[in-house]
């Protein structure tokens, strides 16, 4: 017999980040009201997943806005990577 699943709707993903990455991301997403409202131990834990989420959200509603927004804050603080040749204007 075949178990018939349903289709998934989140993605797990990994990325290497530095060491100190994570809890300052954590703080971030504490500090915007991102945390975990499931009952249980984790709840009131940051979420940083649904600060993410939230991030790519705004992007699909409002690409260009998004991305004037990141890099001017990026640029202020002079966190832009080098130009490469792959990277180019949104559509």
């Amino acid at each position: 017999m075949v178990t018939k699943r349903k289709p998934q709707t989140f993605y797990r993903w990994s990325a290497k980040i530095e060491r100190t990455t994570l809890p300052e991301l954590q703080k971030l997403a504490c500090g915007l009201g991102f945390v975990v409202t499931t009952p249980g131990i984790h709840d009131g834990d940051p979420a940083t997943p649904k600060l993410l989420d939230a991030l790519a959200e705004a992007y699909r509603r409002d690409p260009r806005g998004t991305h004037l927004a990141l890099q001017g804050l990026l640029d202020a603080n002079d966190l832009l990577p080098q130009a490469h040749p792959a990277a180019g204007p949104i559509d």
